[in-house]
């Protein structure tokens, strides 16, 4: 059927068809990739030569050495075209998760910015994860690591997994991030200061927190009083006893305050406070406009970079949120994540699973793709039907997922799953500094 269609006409016109058949074969040996995918990449070459732009994808596709099929999308950005300037925010959803599709218009509606591309964000606590945790629903959407908008910080750093870093000055980042530095927490006039050195450790004569690398799945209360976040939202307050231990919740921060220095009026709950990590040497958070955490850190300095144990997935409470089960590393399925290369190209990979033409990725095929794209530094986003990447308002990778599923597991047809936040792109005419 693809060697009748008017795809294969329109090339072989083009290239001429033994020409068209030598392409053919040496992709087949090279690739893999279905003949349709193979023929909308080479006419998709054509398109990108033509069009002087610098947001282009291609559908790429081959098969892994036993065998099975993997297929799936890549977009590219050209950062340091000087006829534009790229702008990059982070969304949160308002009214509950959402598809990626209905973000980038919620998100124009509220701006004015109509986003070119985007993908979906950081780990959230769905509903099957907050019945499992025996949670109250309020608790669906809570982000599971740090998530910024607009220099306000709506979740602090949970692991040490990387985030999607987006600078004021518009520069772009891959690093891992993590709250040992200390916190700052405020609300008005209230302020208190929680230094490293109280980091997963308890105290009784200063003020000390938990995230969720921390080891054991109860902590000292012992007459402090103890806060439990999810994101920077304040959840419980639990006055304690001499002797007594807390449930670490795998959620969010976890707060331990002797009762001398507790201020009544900043921990309320159900009430936001404002989160303000302090900086080191690594990072300046006081330049961070936009950030999202997810992972895993796939790709370091050219070089498969993946250790689930340094990025904290292997400790009870992030097993226990997220799907970090001691196979992660070799679970093929839907992912989708995003690199950079040395010449500021921004990559997009977005790998179909769980379907007969694609059985997905793991994060180390997804790593091996995308240096063989030049990536010097890559991460993860969160994978399986989540995974969703929108160009033009068009939804170009396959999802498994139907939120109905279980009314006819064999003939709905796929949709995006609702998410909590995205990752928007758009586009803007470039106006040079006169003043440089």
């Amino acid at each position: 059927m693809a060697l009748k269609s008017k795809t294969f006409i329109r090339l072989a016109a083009k290239f001429g068809e033994e020409k068209l058949y030598e392409l053919m074969s040496e992709d087949a040996q090279e690739n893999g990739a279905p003949i349709k995918t193979f023929m909308k990449n080479l006419g998709d070459s054509f398109v990108k030569e033509n069009a002087h732009t610098d947001l282009n994808y291609r559908y790429v596709g081959g098969v892994y050495k036993d065998n099975m099929p993997w297929s799936g999308v890549l977009a590219e950005i050209e950062m340091n075209n000087n006829a534009s300037q790229w702008k990059f925010t982070t969304h949160i959803a308002s009214a509950g998760p959402k598809p990626v599709t209905d973000l980038i218009q919620e998100y124009f509606r509220l701006s004015g910015k109509q986003a070119r591309i985007a993908w979906n964000g950081g780990y959230i606590l769905n509903p099957e994860l907050v019945g499992k945790l025996g949670l109250p629903e309020t608790y669906i959407g809570s982000p599971l690591g740090l998530l910024m908008v607009k220099k306000k910080v709506k979740c602090p750093p949970l692991f040490n997994k990387p985030a999607f870093l987006i600078y004021e000055d518009g520069k772009i980042d891959i690093q891992r991030v993590n709250s040992k530095n200390g916190l700052v927490v405020s609300l008005a006039n209230e302020t208190v200061e929680f230094q490293s050195r109280h980091y997963n450790t308890h105290s009784n004569t200063d003020p000390c927190y938990y995230d969720l690398s921390h080891g054991q799945n109860e902590i000292a209360g012992d007459g402090n009083i103890v806060i439990r976040l999810a994101g920077n939202i304040v959840k419980e307050v639990i006055r304690t006893h001499k002797g007594e231990t807390v449930q670490i919740i795998p959620v969010g921060l976890t707060l331990s305050i002797p009762e001398n220095k507790f201020p009544e009026g900043l921990f309320k709950r159900d009430q936001a406070i404002t989160i303000r990590p302090l900086s080191d040497e690594q990072l300046n958070w006081d330049k961070i406009g936009h950030a999202v955490e997810a992972g895993p850190l796939l790709i370091e300095k050219g070089r498969i970079a993946i250790d689930m144990q340094k990025g904290g997935w292997k400790t009870d409470n992030s097993i226990k949120t997220q799907a970090a089960r001691i196979d992660f590393t070799d679970m093929r399925g839907p992912k989708i994540a995003v690199g950079l290369t040395k010449e500021n190209r921004l990559l997009v990979l977005a790998i179909n699973g769980r379907i007969r033409e694609s059985v997905g990725a793991t994060h180390g095929d997804m790593a091996d793709i995308l240096i063989r794209y030049g990536a010097e530094k890559a991460m993860g986003f969160d994978p399986g039907g989540s995974s969703t990447l929108v160009i033009d308002g068009k939804t170009l990778n396959i999802s498994p997922y139907n939120k109905a599923y279980e009314k006819d597991i064999f003939s709905l047809p796929p949709e995006p799953r609702f998410v909590s936040n995205a990752v928007l792109g758009w586009c803007e005419a470039w106006v040079p500094d006169l003043h440089s």
